[in-house]
């Protein structure tokens, strides 16, 4: 349920930021600082050994960037825009006591979507420089939608906010990020063995603890599933009672 929500505030504020296509003059730049940033992570992935501080320093700051610059974009929304009738009508569902129910398949799918995604980018030589801008794209979803929800709800939205997406992001953002470094540090394996020439110290990260890693996450994210399927419309539809 959360990231349906998620989902449907960004495809009804898309048309909105294609039109205003000025929040987008700095994108020239943005792209050429992502270019450079990887370029250097890859020089310094071939001369490093710390290989998964590497990956959580690229995804983390990356991520960092997409929530900034997820909040400034939902600051030029408007109160007239389709965003606001959309919010509108997702709230009188549920002051009208019919809180919908996503099915626990379509909540499994919303929680794997961008951890199952990080995960098969391991295992390409291409996802040492994917895997920072799926970073950036999730913080840049999850901030645009709290902010914008904020943006239009004003104080009132703020606990409305926690209930859609508090619990949820304190539950995959953690397995996210560790999914993300074990998979750059897999991709960087990779690309390693293709284009390094000095192969002595290169150390598999196919391991216990890449898969031990990624079963405990498969439990965690399943948990996340259950919660947003029978928990999370009681805590939006008090939420919501509060506005």
């Amino acid at each position: 349920m959360i990231l349906s929500v998620e989902c449907n505030i960004l495809n009804d504020v898309s048309s909105y930021l294609t039109e205003n296509n000025h929040l987008f003059k700095s994108c020239p730049i943005s792209i050429y600082g992502v270019i450079e940033l990887n370029r250097r992570l890859l020089f310094l992935s071939f001369n490093s050994t710390k290989k998964n501080y590497l990956g959580l320093l690229a995804c983390g700051a990356l991520f960092l960037c997409g929530c900034i610059a997820g909040t400034v974009a939902a600051g030029f929304i408007d109160d007239g825009t389709k965003l606001n009738e959309y919010i509108t009508g997702y709230l009188s569902i549920f002051l009208n006591d019919t809180s919908p129910k996503l099915s626990l398949l379509a909540s499994l799918a919303n929680n794997f979507k961008y951890h199952l995604t990080a995960l098969f980018l391991g295992f390409s030589v291409i996802g040492v420089f994917i895997l920072p801008l799926l970073s950036a794209v999730r913080g840049f979803f999850l901030s645009f939608s709290a902010a914008a929800i904020i943006r239009l709800l004003g104080s009132k939205g703020i606990l409305l906010t926690l209930a859609l997406f508090g619990v949820n992001t304190l539950i995959t953002i953690p397995c996210f990020f560790i999914l993300s470094v074990s998979a750059f540090s897999a991709s960087l394996y990779l690309l390693r063995l293709v284009f390094s020439k000095n192969l002595k110290n290169v150390v598999s990260p196919f391991n216990s603890r890449f898969f031990i890693n990624c079963g405990i996450c498969l439990i965690v994210l399943i948990i996340s599933a259950l919660i947003d399927t029978y928990l999370a419309p009681y805590l939006i539809s008090n939420a919501v009672s509060h506005i």
